[in-house]
Order: structure tokens, then C-alpha cells, then sequence
């Protein structure tokens, strides 16, 4: 009954283990089932990737999960791009130098020459809902999909309402009485 529970948990292994358990594999030194049991490996599937990765030419160890980019301010922003505008768009010395990545570096780059504004740079995810567009014109129509969309809204509830009273008086006899709901 105890190897049928699973474990709450993956297992790590260390390096030397995963090394010496492979050489053991290749060699045929032991059957595999030895093997297993020997270094405690939980199953065969595991062993075999180990020997996938020695096989080509990778060592046997943990994948690593990438960390998430340092927080970077919008005055930093603007200096990265002056260096990258200034180094002839070296993107890999500036994100070696400022610490970020390539992509960051030619993101912000990018943003800045097609807008050729330093505001392009500012971060404003979240921000833009609830801006009130410029021209009058515009105004109007926000305004109208708002009341479309309140218009709707009123329908669907008072539909809901409407099913729920005819699903509430199903069982009732009479078509007079009406069954009244609990509060």
C-alpha cells in the first residue's frame, strides 16, 4: 500500500549521483532495475533523460527557471536608450552594461524612435481605462456605447427576472396563484 501513495514532492538528486547512476547505465555494469534501486531513483523515465542529456553532451542537472528582469525606473529607461542611441545601437553592450536584456534594450529603443518622445517610455499598463477622449465627437460616442452597454445590461436582468418568476410558478395549479418567494 506505501508505493502506491504519491509523493507530496519532487525528488532532487545530486549531481554525482546522476553522474555515477549514468556511467553505471552505460557501462552495463548493472541491470537497470539495480540500478534504481542502488541510487534510489525513483523511475526508469528519469534515468533514461539523465542518459539523453549525457548522451548529448549536456551534463545531468536541473533546469533553472529564469528570473523575472530587474525593475527598471523611467529615468534609467531614458539613459539606456541615450547609450544605445549614442553606441550606434549596440543592444548587447548596453544590456550587458545596465544589466537587462537585449530585447528590453531594443524594445525601448524601438518605441522611443517611432514616437521620437521620452514619454513613449513610460509604463502605462492599467492607466488608460477612464481617460476621457479629446474631441468632442469622440466623447459622444464613448457616452453612447456606455449607455448601450448600461441598456443591455438592464435587459439581461430584467430577462433573468422574468424566468426566474416562470420557473418559480411551474408548479402552481391555478393560473391566479402565485407563489410567493422566501426572504
Amino acid at each position: 500500500m506505501a508505493n502506491l501513495e504519491r509523493p507530496v514532492h519532487n525528488r532532487r538528486y545530486p549531481k554525482k549521483l546522476k553522474l555515477r547512476a549514468v556511467h553505471d547505465y552505460r557501462n552495463h555494469r548493472l541491470p537497470t532495475k539495480e540500478i534504481l534501486l542502488k541510487y534510489d531513483i525513483r523511475g526508469l523515465s528519469q534515468l533514461r533523460n539523465w542518459v539523453i542529456l549525457y548522451n548529448n553532451g549536456k551534463e545531468p542537472v536541473r533546469k533553472r527557471v529564469r528570473k523575472m528582469g530587474r525593475k527598471v525606473s523611467y529615468d534609467e529607461k531614458i539613459e539606456i536608450v541615450k547609450w544605445v542611441l549614442k553606441h550606434n545601437h549596440d543592444y548587447k553592450q548596453a544590456a550587458q552594461k545596465f544589466d537587462i536584456t537585449y530585447s528590453r534594450a531594443y524594445a525601448w529603443t524601438q518605441k522611443y524612435e517611432q514616437a521620437n518622445d521620452w514619454t513613449a517610455l513610460k509604463d502605462r499598463r492599467g492607466k488608460t481605462r477612464g481617460r476621457q477622449p479629446a474631441d468632442r465627437e469622440k466623447q459622444l460616442l464613448k457616452e453612447i456605447r456606455d449607455l448601450k452597454a448600461k441598456l443591455r445590461e438592464r435587459e439581461v436582468q430584467i430577462a433573468f427576472s422574468k424566468k426566474l418568476i416562470e420557473i418559480s410558478n411551474r408548479e402552481v395549479k391555478r393560473p391566479n396563484d402565485i407563489k410567493r418567494f422566501k426572504k
